[in-house]
């Protein structure tokens, strides 16, 4: 069965609108998005899932569980997203049942507080505990600590935070850090009283009157190296005076089946059945066992055909080749392979491409659609007068060319572009290319003579 037929896209995956919409803590704080919406286009990870049963566990009481929490990912991770599924199952006990079960994490819990702050929010007058403070409804409890602005202490922090089951999310806190170094205090600066302040907070969660108040914090190291030391000194002080570290959790784990788990469910809202992807992979099982009696590739036809049911409907290579490039400057991991891949399964099925295959493959690129173009270009521009000449430029580049001499379909662009997508890496040590076997390998699919 064709894609086309197999699988139906979202909406939104044709909506270049929403393609570079970006959900911030804010939106969270502010009420700002469609709690169905959310939910029917986000998987719920590993990570997730374990975030959410140690917060809910912590506030339930159920357990003596961390009370500050460390998103670990680089830029574009999972991370913000996380914080956002966490905010509005916490405050929302129906859509809690719903999503995790009637008996799941934070079952015996109501609503809870959610506060928080992003370091996007520069220039916070009252300093990240005002706003805390505030949302809260209560910003006189900080009164005394505005004007000049000064560290709450401990006790400070347990007063305003003790009662209610609470939850503080702290995101993309390097940056601020950064800016608030140029903010002068006395004969110090605005960060080093932050870094107190946090270092109050997360010893203060750990007191016993806050035993249902915890505090998500995500991690930008690679980032902001700077504005990542002040935060690391505040989790060492945790440490020090605790005897107890904040606990790290990755929200998408990048070498499972999560990222499948992820595009599918963000891009597509119809899928085939199990038997039907099972005929499929056992079609392209048959393709690699042909090839390997013509001893042109190495590949396992019965791994082949199972990892392409965990995959399905992208090929498998997409994670290890992805993996390859997701670490580039600029590029923003999971949320950038989403965009890419909006952008590929759009294409896909605007020109027609949908209707001939049975996969999403890594070599499904159109590189004369100007949009998938300029996506590829900004994972690596040095290579930009490479895909022009060698691959795609309107029927005159040397593969295109060849193609037509030869007759041979699409096979010379294929190989070019399996050869790009493996070779987009721009960091130091980076692997580049593929091994002649791997390429035939990839390469296999119905239909496709591999002898030629």
């Amino acid at each position: 069965m064709f894609l086309k037929k197999a699988c139906t896209p979202r909406k939104s995956v044709f909506n270049k609108e929403r393609r570079d919409v970006v959900l911030d803590l804010s939106d969270l704080l502010e009420s700002k998005i469609y709690l169905e919406r959310f939910f029917e286009e986000n998987f719920v990870t590993s990570g997730m899932r374990i975030l959410l049963e140690k917060t809910f566990s912590r506030l339930e009481g159920v357990s003596d569980q961390a009370s500050t929490f460390l998103l670990t990912q680089a830029m574009g991770g999972g991370k913000t997203h996380v914080m956002i599924a966490l905010g509005l199952l916490a405050k929302n006990p129906a859509l809690r049942s719903r999503i995790l079960g009637d008996n799941g994490p934070g079952s015996r819990l109501g609503p809870v507080r959610v506060v928080g702050f992003t370091g996007r929010q520069s220039d916070a007058p009252l300093g990240i505990w005002g706003e805390i403070a505030d949302q809260l409804g209560k910003k006189d409890f900080f009164k005394d600590y505005y004007s000049p602005l000064q560290a709450p202490g401990e006790t400070a922090w347990i007063n305003l935070l003790k009662g209610e089951p609470s939850i503080i999310l702290l995101d993309e806190l390097p940056p601020y850090m950064e800016d608030a170094k140029s903010k002068a205090i006395g004969n110090s600066d605005l960060s080093v009283v932050t870094t107190t302040a946090l270092s109050n907070l997360l010893v203060a969660v750990n007191k016993a009157e806050l035993n249902n108040v915890c505090v998500v914090i995500s991690d930008l190291t690679a980032s902001y190296q700077g504005g990542a030391q002040q935060i690391n000194k505040a989790l060492s002080n945790l440490q020090g005076e605790t005897n107890r570290s904040a606990l790290r959790i990755e929200p998408v784990n990048p070498l499972g089946d999560e990222l499948y788990h992820i595009l599918r469910t963000r891009l597509f809202e119809g899928l085939p059945d199990k038997e039907t992807i099972k005929s499929i992979a056992n079609e392209y099982a048959k393709a690699v066992r042909d090839a390997k009696e013509m001893d042109v590739t190495s590949a396992s036809p019965d791994s082949y055909a199972a990892q392409l049911i965990e995959s399905y409907p992208f090929h498998f290579s997409l994670r290890d080749l992805y993996g390859r490039f997701k670490e580039n400057p600029g590029f923003q991991q999971t949320r950038g392979l989403i965009r890419m891949m909006r952008i590929i399964v759009s294409s896909m099925y605007e020109s027609g491409r949908a209707s001939e295959v049975k996969l999403i493959h890594p070599y499904d690129i159109d590189l004369n659609n100007e949009e998938v173009l300029s996506e590829i270009k900004g994972i690596n521009p040095t290579l930009d007068e490479a895909i022009t000449h060698d691959i795609a430029k309107e029927g005159h580049s040397v593969a295109e060319e060849l193609d037509a001499k030869l007759g041979s379909g699409s096979d010379a662009q294929d190989v070019s572009k399996l050869i790009l997508i493996a070779s987009l890496a721009n960091i130091p040590g980076a692997t580049h290319g593929l091994r002649e076997s791997d390429i035939m390998g990839y390469l296999c699919m119905p239909g496709r003579d591999i002898s030629k």
